[in-house]
């Protein structure tokens, strides 16, 4: 077992417990959401109440105030960052769920189900409008930069992906690729933001950024992992991904490793009989020891930031790296 798979859970209060700012980002992110414009449209205000009821854990908001308290000290940057790219997360997942037609998030119905595409574009849009122009109207342009930089690569990754999705071609170092792009982009982001926020040299902004890219390739081979345990446990229907040929790490790899019979099998059979197969060829354990790869790097990085000592972040790491849904 690696070092970080070691590491004893501690909850999500617990964490954010090292952040007295924490509750200054909750009240900034809910003002800012609850503009005029929402206050005075009924359709946006529903919309905007169901996302803030419907809220995450917010782990990429406490990951950059985090980054920000072991590279220097949180302020109002960090807060702001933190904001911007909470809003900024939502309005991707909104867009993801019309994409992958999606009638489930966070373990309920999406918000495309309950209320139907045009309007969860549109409140995507708005959401990605918001949050950008927050950043200018702080005077903030460089907040405005790192998360320009992530949602584009995070579309470039999508329009991959769908583009590998229909040639139905698509091997493990084009899925780094992808990966890369659709998830780590916003993490590395994320941690640059928070150390930049804190004002630390350019060495440590970048060490951060790194630490958010490995993390981000660990988070998404937890979350392909995660497409093979129950629905109670993930909030999604299994075998999601297989179904929508989205290619995740344990089938790439079974594939390319098993002989043509069983790569028949793989793709057509049901959830119960493939899963087994995947576990026979050692498909899981492989992308565990991966993802354990990923993770240490990501791990022995943060270690170097000026003042990780400070906090918990090995807990912190393993909280979103070995996560259960």
């Amino acid at each position: 077992m690696s070092a970080l798979a070691s590491v004893s859970p501690v909850s999500l209060k617990e964490l954010q417990a090292y952040i007295p700012e924490w509750q200054k980002f909750e009240d900034f992110y809910r003002t800012t959401l609850r503009s005029e414009i929402y206050r005075n449209n009924w359709l946006l205000e529903k919309l905007g109440e169901f996302l803030l009821r419907r809220s995450g854990k917010k782990v990429r908001p406490l990951l950059l105030l985090y980054t920000a308290k072991a590279s220097g000290q949180i302020n109002f940057r960090s807060i702001l960052g933190a904001t911007l790219i909470e809003i900024l997360h939502n309005a991707t997942l909104v867009h993801d769920d019309v994409v992958d037609d999606s009638d489930y998030r966070r373990g309920f119905f999406s918000l495309r189900a309950l209320w139907g595409n045009k309007v969860a574009v549109l409140f995507g849009d708005w959401l990605l409008a918001r949050g950008l122009l927050i950043a200018l109207r702080h005077n903030e342009p460089q907040l405005l930069y790192y998360t320009s930089e992530a949602v584009e690569a995070l579309t470039e990754g999508e329009f991959l992906q769908l583009k590998r999705m229909r040639e139905a071609s698509i091997d493990t170092q084009e899925y780094f690729t992808i990966i890369e792009k659709k998830t780590a982009a916003l993490f590395q982001s994320t941690c640059r933001m928070g150390a930049w926020s804190a004002g630390a040299s350019e060495e440590v902004i970048e060490t951060a950024g790194e630490i958010g890219r490995l993390l981000g390739i660990a988070f998404q081979i937890r979350d392909d992992l995660l497409d093979w345990s129950e629905f109670r446990h993930t909030g999604k229907p299994t075998d999601a991904d297989r179904k929508q040929k989205r290619f995740t790490l344990p089938v790439l790899w079974a594939i390319q490793h098993a002989s043509h019979k069983v790569r028949k099998a793989i793709l057509q059979e049901p959830f119960p009989q493939v899963k087994q197969i995947l576990q026979d060829v050692g498909a899981f354990d492989y992308a565990e020891q991966t993802l354990s790869y990923y993770a240490e790097r990501a791990h022995a990085l943060a270690k170097r930031l000026p003042y990780a000592a400070t906090l918990p972040f090995a807990e912190l790491l393993h909280m979103l790296i070995y996560r259960s849904q």
